[in-house]
């Protein structure tokens, strides 16, 4: 009778032995562990070879072992002690990989770029306002200031001035929808035939980039009764 002697596989010591064995006594692929934990496959392999200068920060690292352990429904604190005790608690920078050296407190604040950052900030700041504030200009409806005739009021003349001026640059005016040219010195005066009965008279200013400037005037317009002639009797 031959006898064979079959090696026995060692114990399991470190994170990365522990996670792999975890992971095939599940019979759980690499290609699963990817697909379900949303891990790159470089790094579950860097994981499990405890090649810690492959994998990211400590701080992505931690994730990732807790996601390997929620998928093999695992003690994911148990993993991460571990891996707390490999690293000796503390985080790796890269390209060096070395550790972390305590920051004092007060040294957060690195004044010089503090300085910087604000002045960038301010002006960031003012650009930003300066744009916004040419745009509120540019959309600003002109201002549409009407000297005559008065709203609501009356009159017996067919004929009716209208008299007024514009403020806020060039602008194209509209009196009942006519277009109306503006002075030199941005006034401007139009006369209008009135129709009997009420009469509703549309001003409309607007530039080129702006919001319309609307003022309306109500005139009412009733012709003057002529007196009739009185025949007188010849005595």
């Amino acid at each position: 009778m031959v006898f064979v002697m079959r090696k026995l596989d060692r114990v399991p010591q470190t994170l990365g032995e522990k996670l792999r064995a975890l992971r095939r006594g599940q019979a759980v692929t690499l290609d699963v562990m990817e697909r379900d934990t949303h891990i790159q496959r470089r790094y579950i392999e860097a994981l499990e070879r405890g090649r810690y200068d492959m994998l990211p920060e400590p701080l992505y690292t931690r994730n990732f072992i807790r996601a390997y352990a929620r998928v093999l429904k695992a003690d994911e604190q148990y993993f991460i002690e571990l891996y707390e005790e490999e690293c000796g608690r503390c985080d790796l920078l890269d390209p060096m990989r070395l550790p972390r050296q305590k920051v004092r407190k007060g040294s957060l604040f690195n004044t010089p770029k503090l300085v910087a950052g604000s002045m960038i900030a301010f002006i960031v700041f003012a650009v930003v306002g300066y744009f916004v504030w040419q745009f509120v200009q540019l959309t600003r409806p002109p201002e549409i200031v009407l000297f005559s005739p008065g709203d609501g009021i009356a009159t017996s003349g067919a004929l009716l001035d209208i008299e007024g001026a514009i403020r806020r640059g060039e602008v194209t005016l509209r009196i009942n929808d006519e277009q109306v040219i503006v002075n030199a010195d941005s006034t401007f005066a139009k006369t209008i035939d009135l129709t009997r009965g009420l009469n509703v008279i549309k001003i409309e200013a607007k530039r080129r980039y702006s919001r319309s400037a609307v003022v309306y005037r109500r005139v009412v317009f009733e012709p003057a009764k002529k007196l009739s002639a009185v025949p007188i009797a010849v005595r």
